[in-house]
């Protein structure tokens, strides 16, 4: 069992770079002044095949997003399983998601992400051909297609986060990291584009046969990377289920993993149900249509899309954990003040001080938590870091359940100033987190 790690220094003195990191020369890019913004692509080639490989993951996984919705609003007629049939992927996340980090620390990285590419494309294509041939005729085809590929999400997650740190020197993490972010933000645009010109040229089926070839492809770019950073597994020492457990009393046993995740919950809790919200607040907290919403939704992509380049070019401005927890208050203070807004020309333009926030907070947090953990816990904490994506659905519909009550924009400023609340309590109580770089 990992040793009870109770301080920043603690830890950052029981994670000293391993024999293979500390052999190389520390070239450190922000040492040498300047824009370093693909210093981890120009120093890492196998990093340079993970990242084009997520490009093509990333892509796909937005062009399933925007597909899913469409179809299933175009076989039900109903905005309610338009929205839940994406939603649903979801639910294998919560019940899988640890069960995917133990074999992440069970099984080879590279070999596990390349099957489970296989399956999704196979899952991808076999939905395309039931379309072809108009076998989907029931919403529920759509749900069950989608169920599939959360399970492939649900294993993915974990692995494709620990590959980074596994194909980077230490130096690098916090610009792989960045770019990784980047990557997320950027092909969110192109697999929208994309699924949006497919449906109205070609239909539903080029969708997912698109989305099938370029699981492939990531697949394919897989084959000749390698992990040099990879430590001997331990985790095949003993059972699945004790694995679970160790993974989980890491986290709770030290305090400031713990921390960290905390501070990630809690963004989750608030922050992601936002996007999920908006049509509702676009609707009856500023009296706009989808225009609107869409700006407020562009308006974060690029605040997003900006941050990313930044950190990436130049790095932090200071701490990462004072840039965590600063970033977290100044996130919750923005979703306070939607909750006050009924502007247009304030709500819009705010929403690029939110993407700012939200990829400065994950980028920081994730070096921080990937610098920290053990490589051969690396999947199993990485599993519980990931597994807030599968809990977005239930915040959402708990902020949406007070919507009922009291309205959207209430609900939006009472879940925004518990969360500032908390925020600012973080940021004057974790003292070991200000300090953690």
């Amino acid at each position: 069992m990992p040793p009870d790690n109770n301080t920043a220094a603690e830890v950052a003195q029981a994670d000293e770079p391993n024999n293979v990191r500390s052999s190389e020369p520390a070239r450190s890019s922000a040492r040498r002044g300047g824009m370093k913004t693909f210093t981890s692509l120009q120093n890492n080639l196998n990093y340079r095949y993970l990242f084009t490989g997520n490009l093509f993951a990333n892509a796909a996984q937005w062009l399933q997003f925007i597909s899913i919705g469409w179809l299933a609003l175009d076989i039900s007629g109903s905005a309610f399983h338009s929205i839940m049939a994406v939603a649903v992927r979801a639910v294998p996340t919560l019940v899988l998601g640890p069960w995917g980090g133990v074999l992440a620390d069970r099984i080879d990285r590279r070999k596990l992400a390349m099957a489970t590419q296989v399956g999704l494309s196979g899952a991808a294509v076999t939905f395309a051909f039931l379309i072809l041939q108009e076998q989907v005729t029931s919403v529920w085809y759509v749900y069950a297609y989608t169920l599939v590929t959360g399970v492939g999400f649900s294993i993915i997650q974990p692995v494709r986060q620990s590959l980074i740190a596994n194909t980077v020197r230490k130096p690098d993490m916090a610009n792989a990291l960045a770019l990784n972010a980047l990557a997320v933000t950027s092909m969110r645009l192109v697999g929208a584009a994309l699924g949006g010109i497919l449906i109205e040229t070609l239909g539903f089926q080029w969708n997912f046969f698109v989305e099938g070839g370029l699981y492939i492809g990531m697949m394919a770019l897989l084959i000749p990377m390698r992990t040099p950073y990879t430590e001997a597994s331990t985790a095949r020492r003993s059972s699945p289920l004790s694995n679970l457990k160790e993974g989980l009393s890491y986290i709770v046993k030290s305090r400031v993993m713990l921390r960290l995740m905390t501070l990630n919950f809690v963004r989750t809790g608030v922050f992601a149900p936002l996007l999920l919200l908006l049509p509702a607040y676009t609707s009856e907290a500023l009296g706009a249509g989808p225009g609107i919403g869409t700006a407020m939704l562009v308006s974060m992509g690029i605040g997003g899309v900006t941050a990313t380049f930044i950190m990436s070019s130049w790095g932090f401005l200071t701490k990462k954990g004072l840039v965590s927890l600063i970033t977290l208050v100044i996130g919750s203070a923005v979703i306070t003040s939607l909750g006050l807004s009924h502007w247009i020309w304030y709500s819009v333009p705010i929403m690029v001080v939110m993407g700012i926030s939200q990829s400065n907070f994950i980028v920081a947090n994730q070096t921080l938590v990937q610098n920290i953990v053990p490589d051969t816990l690396r999947g199993r904490v990485s599993s519980v870091w990931h597994y807030e994506q599968g809990l977005i659905p239930l915040f959402s519909g708990m902020i949406g359940l007070l919507a009922t009550q009291v309205g959207i924009s209430w609900a939006i400023l009472g879940f925004g100033a518990a969360a500032l609340a908390l925020s600012v309590f973080f940021l004057i109580r974790f003292g070991d987190i200000r300090s953690l770089d």
